[in-house]
C-alpha cells in the first residue's frame, strides 16, 4: 500500500524526471485538494475541473524547477505550490472568459476595521454558500488574501487592479460576509 509518504519519497527522487507513473500518482493524491481551491474561484464545477488539470499539466511542465529545502515540510511546501498554480489558473481562466471580475479606483478613505467576534454553528458548506453571495471581485480578493494568504500587492498584481483597491474589495467582503452571517444566524 502506498502511504503519503512513500508518495513523497518518490517525488524527492523523481522531481526531475517526466514519470508518467509518478505524476498519476501525484494527480490521484492531490487532486481533490486542488477541486477544493479551484472552486473557491470558479462556482462551475465542469470549469473548475478544467482549471485543476490544466494546473495538473503546468505543475507536470516545471516539476523539474520545483525545490524544497526542508524534507520535514515537504508535503506542506508541495501543496503550496501546487495551490499557487491552481490560484494562478483560476485567475487565468477568469479573466479569460471575461468574468464579472471589474474594479472601481477607491481611496483608503472608504475602508473600515471591524472587531467583533460571534459564536458560529456553520458549517463549511454554509460558508461556502455566503461566500457564492459575494461579487465575484470580492470573492477572489477575500480568498487570496484571506485563505491563500497573498498580500495586497501580490493581489494588485495578479488582478491588475490598485492595491488600495484589493484592501477595500477585502473591507467590503467581510462587511457582506459578516452580514450574510448575521441575517443566517438571526434568520
Amino acid at each position: 500500500m502506498n502511504t503519503e509518504a512513500d508518495l513523497i519519497q518518490d517525488i524527492l527522487k523523481g522531481l526531475k524526471e517526466a514519470d508518467e507513473r509518478l505524476q498519476e500518482r501525484i494527480y490521484k493524491h492531490y487532486w481533490g485538494y486542488l477541486m477544493g481551491v479551484s472552486l473557491r474561484y470558479i462556482t462551475n464545477r465542469d470549469i473548475a475541473k478544467e482549471v485543476v488539470n490544466d494546473s495538473f499539466m503546468k505543475a507536470f511542465t516545471h516539476m523539474g524547477v520545483f525545490s524544497c529545502d526542508d524534507e520535514t515540510n515537504f508535503n506542506k511546501v508541495f501543496k503550496a505550490w501546487l495551490a499557487k498554480i491552481t490560484v494562478r489558473t483560476a485567475l487565468n481562466e477568469i479573466r479569460k472568459r471575461k468574468s464579472t471580475l471589474y474594479y472601481e479606483e477607491l481611496s483608503d478613505a472608504h475602508e473600515k476595521s471591524y472587531s467583533q467576534s460571534y459564536e458560529d454553528n456553520l458549517n463549511v458548506a454554509d460558508i461556502m454558500g455566503l461566500l457564492d453571495k459575494l461579487l465575484p471581485i470580492h470573492k477572489t480578493v477575500f480568498n487570496l488574501y484571506e485563505i491563500e494568504g497573498f498580500n495586497h500587492e501580490e493581489i494588485a498584481e495578479m488582478l491588475e487592479i490598485p492595491s488600495s483597491s484589493s484592501r477595500v474589495y477585502l473591507t467590503r467582503a467581510k462587511e457582506k460576509l459578516r452580514s450574510l452571517y448575521l441575517k443566517s444566524v438571526v434568520g
